[in-house]
């Protein structure tokens, strides 16, 4: 696909296809702290990566990976190192300027309960995804690929136009056609409604 809909920025939580099961698994992107370089050894207790960032049109800067997920219910500041606890700056990469490093995260199945770490390939790993005459179709999670459905079968989009993400409005032509509505919809029922 190109456009607006490819680039679209990820939410912070996106349900993608687990490398262990093929099942449904959502993907939540690390936490990202700038530190000072005289800092690094804070964070050489194993439950934090520690990298070099690039950041656009700025200089290269020590940074650290956290994987909040990892530890359930425990506040993950409390794992912080006294001195950051009250940092307010860790990033997510949908919503930062960095360039690498940041679609690091964690991987939880809701199939076979697996939790692991994760570099995300957008939209490769969607689990919402299909093919459709030779074009990507993706959602960020099933209630999005509802939506696209909805606005895809819909005989006056004008009335549904407001209330949808701005994403399902940049749809690729391919999708919006009248003539491709029918199989598209079909295709989209049977992925949503699989057991």
């Amino acid at each position: 696909m190109t456009g607006f809909y490819e680039f679209f920025s990820l939410p912070d939580e996106v349900e993608v296809v687990c490398p262990l099961c093929d099942g449904c698994a959502t993907f939540t992107y690390a936490h990202v702290l700038k530190i000072e370089k005289k800092d690094a050894h804070l964070f050489e207790n194993g439950q934090f990566e520690i990298k070099q960032f690039n950041q656009r049109f700025a200089h290269k800067w020590p940074g650290v990976l956290f994987f909040p997920p990892l530890f359930g219910a425990v506040s993950w500041r409390e794992k912080l190192p006294e001195k950051y606890q009250g940092a307010s700056t860790w990033e997510h990469r949908a919503n930062s300027a960095f360039t690498d490093g940041t679609d690091l995260g964690l991987i939880c199945c809701h199939q076979c309960m697996a939790k692991q770490k994760h570099q995300l390939e957008w939209p490769q790993d969607a689990f919402y995804s299909i093919e459709f005459k030779g074009h990507l179709l993706w959602a960020f999670n099933k209630l999005m690929m509802q939506q696209i459905r909805d606005y895809i079968q819909a005989k006056d989009r004008d009335a549904v136009f407001a209330s949808e993400p701005i994403a399902i409005r940049h749809l690729p032509t391919v999708f919006k056609l009248a003539k491709n509505r029918e199989g598209l919809v079909k295709k989209i029922n049977k992925l949503i409604y699989r057991p």
